[in-house]
C-alpha cells in the first residue's frame, strides 16, 4: 500500500540498536510496534562489535548474516523497511546481497572512514548521513545526490539547551536524528521543517547500561504515535500556509 504524500510527507526512522538486548525475539516486538506506531523505517546498527569498540564488551549485540536475513524477512512480511548503519565493508556486502533500499551513514563513520562512506554511497541506494561530528558551516559533506542529511547532537542522552536546531527549509540538512529525553526537540524540528526524523526505540526507557546507552533517549509506541500524528498534522498544516 502507498501512502498519500500530501497527507504523509515526513519519514520517521525508528532506531532499534542497541536497545533490544541482544535478543531476536524483542527486535520482533519492536519492529511490530514501530509499524503500529507510524515509523516508516526500523534500523539497526550492523557492525563486528570487538573491531569497532575494541572490546568484548558487546558481543551479545552482534548479529549474524542469517539473522539479518530473518529480520529482514519479518520485516518484509509486516511491509515496513529495514535499514542499517553499516560500519564495515562486509557487513555493506551483506545488506547488498539482501537488497537493502536505504542506509545510513553514522556520524563516527563519517568523521572516521570516509572510505566506508563513499562505498556506501557508491551504491546508488538512499543514503542517510548524521552530521553530530561535522562542522555543518562546511556545507554538505559530499555533493551526490543520492544523499540526505540530519542534524544530530551526538550525546547520550542530549540535554536540549545544547541543541541548535536549523531551519530545515533554508538548509542542506533535511532532518533531524534525536538523542533527547522526551518528544519536544522532535517536535520542534518538524515545526522547523525537518523531513526526517530519526530516534531510538526502547520498550523501558530506564535501563540504561554501559552497552546500550540508547535507553534514555529512546520514544516508546506512545511517544512514536505522538511524533506520527504531529508530523502527519504538519504537513496538512503546511500545504495550506500563506506565502
Amino acid at each position: 500500500m502507498k501512502k498519500n504524500p500530501e497527507q504523509r510527507k515526513v519519514l520517521i526512522i525508528s532506531e532499534l540498536y542497541p536497545q533490544h538486548m541482544g535478543d531476536i525475539h524483542e527486535l520482533k516486538r519492536m519492529i511490530l510496534q514501530s509499524k503500529i506506531g507510524g515509523a516508516d523505517i526500523v534500523k539497526l546498527q550492523i557492525y563486528s562489535s570487538e573491531k569497532l569498540w575494541k572490546d568484548k564488551k558487546r558481543l551479545y549485540l552482534d548479529i549474524t548474516k542469517d539473522e539479518l536475513k530473518e529480520i529482514k524477512d519479518f520485516s518484509d512480511k509486516f511491509d515496513i523497511e529495514l535499514s542499517a548503519s553499516i560500519f564495515d565493508q562486509e557487513k555493506l556486502s551483506w545488506c547488498e546481497d539482501l537488497n537493502f533500499k536505504t542506509y545510513k551513514i553514522a556520524s563516527r563513520t563519517l568523521a572516521d572512514d570516509i572510505d566506508l562512506c563513499k562505498e556506501i554511497i557508491s551504491t546508488k541506494k538512499k543514503i542517510i548521513a548524521s552530521l553530530g561530528m561535522y562542522d555543518i558551516r562546511n556545507g554538505p559533506p559530499f555533493n551526490e545526490k543520492n544523499v540526505e542529511y540530519l542534524y544530530c547532537v551526538s550525546n547520550y542522552p542530549t540535554f536540549l539547551k545544547d541543541i541548535k536546531m536549523p531551519n530545515f527549509n533554508e538548509s542542506f540538512i533535511n532532518g533531524y536524528s534525536d538523542h533527547t529525553v522526551g518528544v519536544d526537540a522532535c517536535l520542534f524540528a518538524l515545526s522547523r521543517g525537518a523531513l526526517i526524523i530519526e530516534k531510538h526505540f526502547s520498550n523501558n526507557k530506564s535501563i540504561n547500561v554501559e552497552t546500550q546507552l540508547g535507553h534514555f533517549g529512546s520514544m516508546n509506541s506512545y511517544d512514536l504515535e505522538i511524533i506520527r500524528k504531529t508530523a502527519d498534522s504538519f504537513t496538512i498544516l503546511k500545504a495550506n500556509e500563506i506565502k
